[in-house]
């Protein structure tokens, strides 16, 4: 794999900017500095997050780009509407740009513009269709007054810090990955014509994380080993598309996992903070909680993924006289249950790197391992619940073994790259304000 000079820069830690041009607006507006935290009662339930969450996920489908762009462009949003609410609200730590708000703002239009303005710098051709339409009916609901003004400028303000504190992050840089040809027994090829996904993710400076490689797994069987040999024959056993062995349930179960995985996690958040009526400050406190770790994740998985480059179920099957196993029997016609595999390399699996992280952010913000979690179902599959976050790693790991695209070793190590970011993120981030 070939990378940019820009996605070689050191990774760093995050950087946190301070606000001197926000200051010096907010001085021309006639606010006073807030020199601490102001700590207020919970207020009405949240509606400005989840409705810029939803309009966010219809920009994003708008736009068509893959999941692994999803869910960091979803981070840069939520990380720009948290900060903006603690610089007006306080009581908790901002996560990457301090400023001080004036008294007399609103904490709602400061959601409006912080995520505004990082969509249509992410997400640019769908500013006149979608994102401002949205936000001119936003701004709507809210009272004319100076706080709404200062709302606009502090949200505004903290987004476009927070642009360029990660305008060398690596997102998106130019990354090639070039397949062996000929082909190499265990080495991935792409399964699609269109280009591989991700290539860039790896070499992202991650937003908590000390690095992509922080949490890079042992890797995966050798292909020689009895391991290999065991993975290889249970996906091929249960994960075809014409298992005998497979349940009904778990057919449901991986068709489930299946869907849109941004649309389908952002649901799933959106759903979290109505049923708990959330107001603004712990609304926009969990979204970021979540959606940092998703894409902190994410990134830890794809340097794993184009470190080891491991063929998929599907390239490897139908190849299998050539790993030089002898316990592994090829099948030239295999064909996986779930159509289309995603085109990356199979080791680790993404959704097993970043979908348990949901139940164990949920279960630290809530302060208690009973997290029922509700997930949508896109396709009317059937909504699925999770009493604990055990639950759901242990449905959305084998989900994908149970679709034919995952070895169990690449579930079982995704689970652990989950766990040890979400701990990492959660451990220094979001807490509780000294102010």
């Amino acid at each position: 794999m070939q990378d940019s000079p820009e996605a070689h820069a050191p990774c760093v830690k995050r950087r946190r900017f301070i606000a001197l041009a926000l200051v010096v607006v907010l001085v021309a507006l006639g606010a006073a500095s807030a020199s601490s935290a102001k700590q207020q009662p919970a207020g009405p339930p949240d509606t400005y997050v989840t409705s810029w969450d939803a309009t966010g996920t219809q920009a994003f489908s708008a736009a068509g780009l893959t999941a692994a762009e999803g869910h960091v462009i979803f981070a840069y949003v939520a990380i720009a509407v948290y900060d903006s609410v603690m610089a007006i609200e306080g009581g908790y730590e901002p996560f990457a740009v301090d400023v001080d708000a004036p008294e007399d703002t609103s904490a709602e239009a400061a959601v409006a513009a912080a995520a505004r303005r990082v969509l249509v710098h992410y997400l640019p051709a769908q500013e006149g269709t979608i994102i401002d339409p949205a936000y001119t009916a936003s701004l709507a609901t809210i009272p004319n007054g100076q706080a709404k003004t200062n709302g606009v400028t502090v949200g505004t303000a903290v987004a476009d810090l927070l642009i360029a504190q990660r305008s060398d992050d690596g997102f998106r840089a130019p990354v090639t990955y070039t397949p062996p040809s000929p082909p190499i027994p265990g080495v991935w090829l792409p399964t699609a014509m269109t280009p591989p996904i991700g290539t860039y993710l790896g070499l992202m400076r991650p937003f908590s994380l000390d690095s992509a490689d922080q949490f890079r797994p042992g890797g995966p069987p050798a292909l020689d080993s009895k391991k290999w040999a065991e993975e290889y024959n249970e996906v091929k056993e249960i994960g075809s598309s014409t298992s005998t062995t497979r349940t009904a349930a778990q057919t449901l179960a991986a068709r489930f996992w299946a869907e849109a995985p941004v649309q389908q996690a952002r649901g799933s958040f959106r759903k979290l903070v109505a049923d708990h009526d959330l107001d603004v400050v712990d609304a926009s406190r969990f979204m970021a909680m979540v959606s940092v770790t998703y894409a902190d994740g994410l990134i830890a998985c794809f340097d794993a993924k184009y470190h080891y480059k491991l063929w998929r179920p599907i390239t490897a099957i139908r190849a299998g006289e050539t790993d030089g196993n002898d316990a592994t029997v090829g099948d030239p016609t295999w064909s996986t249950l779930l159509a289309g595999t995603p085109n990356h390399p199979e080791y680790p699996s993404a959704h097993s790197c970043i979908t348990p992280t949901a139940g164990l952010v949920i279960a630290r913000f809530l302060g208690t391992p009973e997290i029922d979690f509700t997930i949508p179902s896109l396709t009317g599959l059937g909504d699925r619940n999770y009493a604990r976050a055990s639950d759901l790693a242990y449905d959305v790991g084998n989900a994908r073994i149970w679709g034919g695209i995952h070895y169990r070793s690449a579930v079982e190590d995704g689970i652990k790259i989950a766990r040890k970011t979400a701990d990492h993120v959660l451990a220094h981030h979001f807490h509780k304000s000294n102010d």
